[in-house]
């Protein structure tokens, strides 16, 4: 019988934490403030969990859920604990707590009055931040983990693919986004990964840019940065396209930041540090005279998040591991003319990068 993915996430955890820490609670709290630990930890496909705890201890995982979640709590494998009321949830909680002396926490995805809830309920209890060894544990991906997020990574290429197609000159921002959303369900995902962004003309210089009611014009750049969602797992990419006729520096900028993220790439391998890919994208758009309008890092973690724990970044004190999953997307962003940026993800191997987003990179028109 095959070990239920609760189970080996749970080992995989403990096998981090020293022997003192008798269990481990993750709880979500009300929308927005979802704990994603709760989803790594659990493995539930779909239902929501608000206000829902799981309790990790090295025998497995106990998921305390309303009776709406309860059939999806089941499909985990996990035990199960229901409750009716508020009353029932705090009196359950605190039976599951009940004889453990130090439980950690992840007090950065807590809430104050989940906390202040739990501190009354776990009397006696010593409360022990493990976020970084959570951190840890979700930076190296399982087998499961990597097959979820190739096919994410397998619809979002299609769909890049497909973009040039599907959009045309006089459509607004939001009228393209939505083409992406279709596409991306169509396709096989579960849901969009993040909220698609779609700039049009001077706006695709504003990285984390809102779509709106700008249309797409003849010599214009368009930028399209989206991703899937696949059984829990996420991928993110970035297509910059133009339509005719091609502006000259959008041109020597789009050159500029290829360069820069196929230097980065060839960069990834097991045993780099992170910060040393940074600097070789940087240095490359730097050198052209752009350094100041780089104004991002290089790239993050990927995974259940789509800002899993892990940074390309200057500051990144991470050292890339065998099955690192991560973007990378250099980017150039000029304010009132317009931005570039190229953003593909990678599996770390141990010589080489593994890019599993395959859409073209190449100067494409709408």
């Amino acid at each position: 019988m095959t070990e239920p993915i609760p189970s080996i996430r749970a080992s995989r955890l403990f096998s981090l934490l020293d022997d003192s820490i008798d269990a481990v609670l993750v709880c979500n709290s009300r929308e927005p403030y979802y704990d994603d630990n709760f989803r790594y930890l659990t493995d539930a496909q779909g239902g929501v969990f608000e206000g829902d705890c799981a309790l990790i201890t090295r025998r497995g995982v106990t998921i305390l859920t309303s009776l709406l979640e309860e059939r999806i709590a089941k499909k985990t494998g996990a035990r199960v604990i229901t409750y009716e009321s508020q009353e029932q949830f705090k009196s359950k909680l605190e039976s599951l707590l009940k004889g453990k002396e130090i439980i950690g926490i992840c007090p950065d995805r807590m809430t104050l009055s989940m906390l202040k809830l739990i501190r009354k309920h776990a009397k006696g209890v010593r409360l022990r931040d493990v976020s970084r060894q959570l951190k840890k544990c979700r930076m190296i991906k399982d087998e499961i983990e990597i097959s979820r997020i190739r096919k994410a990574a397998v619809i979002a290429s299609k769909v890049a693919e497909a973009i040039p197609e599907v959009v045309e000159i006089g459509m607004t921002e939001r009228q393209a986004a939505a083409e992406v959303d279709f596409l991306v369900r169509s396709y096989g995902a579960d849901d969009v990964a993040f909220n698609t962004i779609v700039a049009f003309g001077p706006a695709s210089s504003l990285p984390h840019y809102q779509p709106g009611d700008r249309k797409l014009r003849k010599g214009s750049t368009a930028l399209f940065d989206f991703g899937a969602k696949y059984m829990n797992y996420r991928s993110d990419i970035t297509r910059t396209y133009f339509t005719r006729p091609l502006d000259p520096k959008m041109e020597t900028i789009y050159n500029i930041v290829l360069r820069a993220q196929s230097e980065a790439i060839r960069r990834v391998r097991a045993g780099t540090r992170a910060k040393t890919i940074d600097f070789a994208a940087r240095k490359i758009i730097e050198d052209a005279g752009f350094g100041k309008h780089f104004i991002h890092s290089t790239g993050h973690g990927l995974g259940i998040s789509t800002h899993d724990p892990g940074q390309i970044s200057k500051r990144s004190k991470d050292v890339l591991r065998e099955n690192m999953v991560f973007t990378i997307e250099p980017g150039i962003y000029l304010p009132g003319k317009g931005g570039v940026r190229i953003e593909d993800d990678v599996i770390v191997r141990k010589d080489s990068a593994w890019v599993i987003t395959k859409a073209s990179r190449e100067i494409s028109f709408i």
